[in-house]
Protein backbone atom coordinates (compact mmCIF):
# COMPACT_ATOMS: atom_id res chain seq x y z
CA UNK A 1 0.00 0.00 0.00
CA UNK A 2 1.19 3.51 -0.83
CA UNK A 3 2.13 5.55 2.23
CA UNK A 4 3.23 9.06 3.04
CA UNK A 5 4.88 10.67 6.04
CA UNK A 6 3.08 13.34 8.06
CA UNK A 7 4.72 14.80 11.19
CA UNK A 8 6.80 11.67 11.62
CA UNK A 9 3.90 9.22 11.19
CA UNK A 10 3.55 6.88 8.23
CA UNK A 11 0.02 7.16 6.88
CA UNK A 12 -1.70 5.09 4.17
CA UNK A 13 -2.71 6.86 0.98
CA UNK A 14 -6.14 6.38 -0.52
CA UNK A 15 -5.99 4.50 -3.84
CA UNK A 16 -6.95 7.52 -5.96
CA UNK A 17 -4.52 9.74 -4.09
CA UNK A 18 -1.81 7.16 -4.59
CA UNK A 19 -2.54 7.03 -8.30
CA UNK A 20 -2.37 10.84 -8.51
CA UNK A 21 0.92 10.83 -6.60
CA UNK A 22 2.45 8.39 -9.10
CA UNK A 23 1.04 10.20 -12.13
CA UNK A 24 2.33 13.60 -11.05
CA UNK A 25 5.69 12.63 -9.58
CA UNK A 26 8.44 14.36 -11.54
CA UNK A 27 5.94 16.37 -13.57
CA UNK A 28 7.16 19.80 -12.55
CA UNK A 29 7.09 21.97 -15.67
CA UNK A 30 10.43 21.81 -17.43
CA UNK A 31 11.83 24.95 -19.06
CA UNK A 32 11.67 25.23 -22.84
CA UNK A 33 14.82 24.19 -24.66
CA UNK A 34 15.70 25.57 -28.10
CA UNK A 35 15.11 23.46 -31.18
CA UNK A 36 18.46 22.72 -32.90
CA UNK A 37 16.97 24.21 -36.07
CA UNK A 38 16.46 27.49 -34.20
CA UNK A 39 20.08 27.66 -33.11
CA UNK A 40 21.24 26.89 -36.65
CA UNK A 41 18.91 29.59 -38.00
CA UNK A 42 20.56 32.13 -35.70
CA UNK A 43 24.00 31.04 -36.92
CA UNK A 44 23.07 31.60 -40.57
CA UNK A 45 21.44 34.92 -39.68
CA UNK A 46 24.55 36.25 -37.93
CA UNK A 47 27.20 34.65 -40.13
CA UNK A 48 28.52 32.35 -37.39
CA UNK A 49 27.77 29.44 -39.73
CA UNK A 50 30.47 30.79 -42.06
CA UNK A 51 28.36 33.18 -44.09
CA UNK A 52 25.19 35.22 -43.78
CA UNK A 53 22.28 33.42 -45.47
CA UNK A 54 18.91 34.91 -44.59
CA UNK A 55 17.05 32.48 -46.85
CA UNK A 56 18.49 29.45 -45.09
CA UNK A 57 17.93 31.13 -41.72
CA UNK A 58 14.25 31.72 -42.57
CA UNK A 59 13.75 28.11 -43.61
CA UNK A 60 15.23 26.83 -40.37
CA UNK A 61 13.31 29.29 -38.22
CA UNK A 62 10.04 28.31 -39.89
CA UNK A 63 10.93 24.66 -39.28
CA UNK A 64 11.52 25.40 -35.60
CA UNK A 65 8.29 27.40 -35.32
CA UNK A 66 6.36 24.50 -36.86
CA UNK A 67 7.56 22.42 -33.92
CA UNK A 68 5.62 24.70 -31.60
CA UNK A 69 8.42 25.76 -29.26
CA UNK A 70 8.11 28.95 -27.21
CA UNK A 71 11.65 30.07 -28.01
CA UNK A 72 11.12 29.69 -31.76
CA UNK A 73 7.85 31.63 -31.48
CA UNK A 74 9.66 34.41 -29.60
CA UNK A 75 12.31 34.48 -32.30
CA UNK A 76 9.57 34.81 -34.92
CA UNK A 77 8.26 37.78 -32.94
CA UNK A 78 11.78 39.21 -32.91
CA UNK A 79 12.25 39.03 -36.68
CA UNK A 80 8.80 40.50 -37.39
CA UNK A 81 9.43 43.31 -34.90
CA UNK A 82 11.90 45.09 -37.20
CA UNK A 83 11.82 43.03 -40.41
CA UNK A 84 14.92 40.96 -39.73
CA UNK A 85 16.02 37.87 -41.66
CA UNK A 86 13.99 38.93 -44.70
CA UNK A 87 10.66 38.63 -42.87
CA UNK A 88 8.20 41.50 -43.38
CA UNK A 89 8.03 43.98 -40.52
CA UNK A 90 4.76 43.44 -38.65
CA UNK A 91 4.86 44.96 -35.19
CA UNK A 92 1.30 43.94 -34.31
CA UNK A 93 1.99 40.29 -35.12
CA UNK A 94 5.30 40.48 -33.27
CA UNK A 95 3.58 41.71 -30.11
CA UNK A 96 0.85 39.09 -30.39
CA UNK A 97 3.32 36.24 -30.85
CA UNK A 98 5.51 37.44 -28.00
CA UNK A 99 2.58 37.86 -25.66
CA UNK A 100 1.57 34.25 -26.20
CA UNK A 101 4.90 32.81 -25.04
CA UNK A 102 6.78 35.39 -22.97
CA UNK A 103 5.94 33.77 -19.63
CA UNK A 104 7.31 30.45 -20.82
CA UNK A 105 10.39 32.17 -22.20
CA UNK A 106 10.97 33.95 -18.89
CA UNK A 107 10.60 30.67 -16.98
CA UNK A 108 13.23 29.13 -19.25
CA UNK A 109 15.51 32.16 -18.83
CA UNK A 110 15.23 32.04 -15.05
CA UNK A 111 16.08 28.33 -15.26
CA UNK A 112 19.28 29.20 -17.13
CA UNK A 113 18.39 28.35 -20.74
CA UNK A 114 20.82 30.57 -22.64
CA UNK A 115 18.69 31.32 -25.71
CA UNK A 116 15.82 32.30 -23.43
CA UNK A 117 18.11 34.63 -21.47
CA UNK A 118 18.94 36.44 -24.70
CA UNK A 119 15.30 36.56 -25.77
CA UNK A 120 14.27 38.20 -22.51
CA UNK A 121 16.71 40.95 -23.47
CA UNK A 122 14.83 41.25 -26.75
CA UNK A 123 11.50 41.31 -24.91
CA UNK A 124 12.49 44.35 -22.85
CA UNK A 125 14.49 45.99 -25.64
CA UNK A 126 11.69 45.92 -28.20
CA UNK A 127 8.55 45.74 -26.07
CA UNK A 128 7.73 42.16 -27.01
CA UNK A 129 5.50 40.79 -24.28
CA UNK A 130 7.08 43.15 -21.77
CA UNK A 131 7.15 46.95 -21.50
CA UNK A 132 10.16 48.59 -23.10
CA UNK A 133 12.88 48.89 -20.47
CA UNK A 134 16.38 49.42 -21.83
CA UNK A 135 18.04 48.92 -18.44
CA UNK A 136 16.39 45.53 -17.95
CA UNK A 137 17.24 44.65 -21.53
CA UNK A 138 20.90 45.39 -20.81
CA UNK A 139 20.82 43.16 -17.73
CA UNK A 140 19.50 40.21 -19.74
CA UNK A 141 21.81 40.88 -22.68
CA UNK A 142 24.80 41.01 -20.34
CA UNK A 143 23.81 37.70 -18.75
CA UNK A 144 23.64 36.12 -22.19
CA UNK A 145 26.85 37.76 -23.43
CA UNK A 146 28.85 36.73 -20.39
CA UNK A 147 27.89 33.12 -21.13
CA UNK A 148 29.10 33.41 -24.72
CA UNK A 149 25.88 34.22 -26.58
CA UNK A 150 26.92 35.92 -29.81
CA UNK A 151 23.83 38.07 -30.32
CA UNK A 152 23.81 38.92 -26.63
CA UNK A 153 27.30 40.42 -27.02
CA UNK A 154 26.29 42.07 -30.30
CA UNK A 155 23.25 43.84 -28.85
CA UNK A 156 24.97 44.74 -25.57
CA UNK A 157 27.67 46.39 -27.68
CA UNK A 158 24.96 48.33 -29.49
CA UNK A 159 23.54 49.49 -26.17
CA UNK A 160 26.94 50.78 -25.04
CA UNK A 161 27.47 52.49 -28.38
CA UNK A 162 24.11 54.26 -28.17
CA UNK A 163 23.98 54.82 -24.40
CA UNK A 164 20.71 52.91 -24.29
CA UNK A 165 20.02 51.43 -20.87
CA UNK A 166 23.70 51.85 -19.93
CA UNK A 167 26.09 54.80 -19.87
CA UNK A 168 27.43 55.48 -23.35
CA UNK A 169 30.87 53.90 -23.60
CA UNK A 170 32.39 53.38 -27.07
CA UNK A 171 35.27 51.32 -25.65
CA UNK A 172 32.85 48.89 -24.00
CA UNK A 173 30.91 48.72 -27.25
CA UNK A 174 34.08 47.66 -29.04
CA UNK A 175 34.85 45.10 -26.34
CA UNK A 176 31.48 43.37 -26.68
CA UNK A 177 31.37 43.67 -30.45
CA UNK A 178 34.79 42.04 -30.62
CA UNK A 179 33.52 39.02 -28.70
CA UNK A 180 30.70 38.58 -31.21
CA UNK A 181 32.82 39.39 -34.26
CA UNK A 182 35.47 36.83 -33.38
CA UNK A 183 32.74 34.18 -33.45
CA UNK A 184 31.79 35.20 -36.99
CA UNK A 185 29.01 37.75 -36.46
CA UNK A 186 29.15 39.81 -39.65
CA UNK A 187 27.37 42.95 -38.45
CA UNK A 188 29.70 43.39 -35.48
CA UNK A 189 32.64 42.83 -37.83
CA UNK A 190 31.28 45.76 -39.85
CA UNK A 191 30.85 47.84 -36.68
CA UNK A 192 34.45 47.16 -35.68
CA UNK A 193 35.61 48.25 -39.12
CA UNK A 194 33.74 51.51 -38.61
CA UNK A 195 35.14 51.93 -35.09
CA UNK A 196 38.76 51.40 -36.17
CA UNK A 197 38.35 53.64 -39.20
CA UNK A 198 36.91 56.49 -37.12
CA UNK A 199 38.94 55.87 -33.96
CA UNK A 200 35.80 55.60 -31.85
CA UNK A 201 36.33 53.52 -28.72
CA UNK A 202 39.76 52.46 -30.01
CA UNK A 203 42.85 54.10 -31.44
CA UNK A 204 42.33 54.80 -35.13
CA UNK A 205 43.82 52.01 -37.23
CA UNK A 206 42.80 51.85 -40.87
CA UNK A 207 44.61 48.59 -41.46
CA UNK A 208 42.53 46.93 -38.77
CA UNK A 209 39.46 48.60 -40.24
CA UNK A 210 40.28 46.99 -43.58
CA UNK A 211 40.68 43.63 -41.87
CA UNK A 212 37.28 43.79 -40.18
CA UNK A 213 35.56 45.12 -43.28
CA UNK A 214 37.16 42.27 -45.20
CA UNK A 215 35.90 39.64 -42.77
CA UNK A 216 32.37 41.01 -42.88
CA UNK A 217 32.50 41.30 -46.65
CA UNK A 218 33.58 37.68 -47.05
CA UNK A 219 30.68 36.66 -44.81
CA UNK A 220 28.30 38.36 -47.23
CA UNK A 221 27.64 41.77 -45.66
CA UNK A 222 26.95 44.24 -48.46
CA UNK A 223 27.64 47.37 -46.38
CA UNK A 224 31.04 45.95 -45.52
CA UNK A 225 31.81 45.30 -49.20
CA UNK A 226 31.06 48.92 -49.98
CA UNK A 227 33.08 50.21 -47.01
CA UNK A 228 36.01 47.97 -47.95
CA UNK A 229 36.03 49.17 -51.56
CA UNK A 230 35.81 52.81 -50.46
CA UNK A 231 38.60 52.56 -47.90
CA UNK A 232 40.87 50.61 -50.26
CA UNK A 233 40.36 53.33 -52.88
CA UNK A 234 41.19 56.05 -50.34
CA UNK A 235 44.33 54.31 -49.11
CA UNK A 236 45.56 53.27 -52.54
CA UNK A 237 47.62 50.15 -53.27
CA UNK A 238 49.61 48.72 -50.35
CA UNK A 239 53.21 49.87 -50.12
CA UNK A 240 55.84 47.26 -50.89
Amino acid sequence: MWKTIHRGFVLPLRPLAAAWFVATAGCVAQPAEPDPALLEAADWYTGVAGAVDDERARELLEEAVAGGGALATMWLARVHSTGRMGFPQDEERARRLAGSVVREVQHAAESGVLEAVFLMGTAYDEGLGRPVDAERAAVWHRRAAERGHVLGAHVLGNQYSEGRGVAEDPAMAVEWWTRAAEEGDAITQLRLGEAYEAGRGVEQDRDRALDWYGRASRAGNQQAREALARLEAELGPPRS
